[in-house]
């Protein structure tokens, strides 16, 4: 076999195993994020007197957030 073609071989071996690699990240990268909750709760707001941007709300006591409902 000529040079180009061991060249054109060793190019299409690479492609090959790139493409593996890049298959078998992106299973695992797949299956970490599937450990990750997807919506988790927020936390409670602090007290206004605990919250350190309270006095200068002029103030109003600032909203807690309403908790957020689980996906179906």
């Amino acid at each position: 076999m000529s040079v180009v073609g061991w060249i054109v071989v060793g190019v299409l071996a690479w492609v090959a195993v790139a493409l593996v690699v890049a298959v078998l990240v992106g299973r695992m990268v797949r299956q970490r994020d599937r450990q990750v909750p997807e919506d988790p709760l927020p936390r409670p707001a602090p007290a206004p007197e605990q919250d350190p941007s309270w006095p200068h709300t002029g103030g109003r006591v600032p909203r807690t957030p309403e908790p957020r409902r689980p996906r179906h």
